[in-house]
């Protein structure tokens, strides 16, 4: 079986996002590159690697199709992940974490509107 080097997401602002990512999330920065067509930061999340992808203005309009869903991030305390969020002014996608399968989870923003997630189990 093979297992997820990392997760890529294209944004507008890399700065921005990895701000968001590190500040906001507690993610590190783990390796960067840059050229003249496209900028890449790769962050560790826990065990995962998230790739943030910023593309030059000129290479976007070449770019193909493409979509991630959703990132979900392990938390052990939701409640105290939430009061995080809302201190940071985060765009919370649901009003109060749901409890589904054993789990309780709770859908957030990023800062390019991207669709988070932090999932704690019971």
């Amino acid at each position: 079986m093979l297992s997820v080097a990392h997760i890529g997401i294209v944004v507008k602002d890399t700065d921005k996002s990895l701000d968001f990512y590190t500040r906001v999330l507690g993610c590190t920065v783990e390796e960067t590159y840059q050229d003249e067509r496209i900028r890449l930061t790769f962050i560790k999340a826990g065990q995962q690697t998230i790739e943030l992808i910023q593309y030059q203005e000129d290479a976007v309009k070449t770019r193909g199709a493409g979509n991630v869903d959703h990132i979900a991030f392990a938390v052990t305390d939701m409640e105290a992940e939430v009061a995080r969020l809302r201190q940071h002014k985060v765009t919370l996608l649901l009003d109060q974490p749901k409890v589904t399968n054993g789990k309780k989870i709770l859908f957030f923003a990023g800062p390019d509107g991207e669709r988070l997630e932090f999932v704690q189990k019971l």
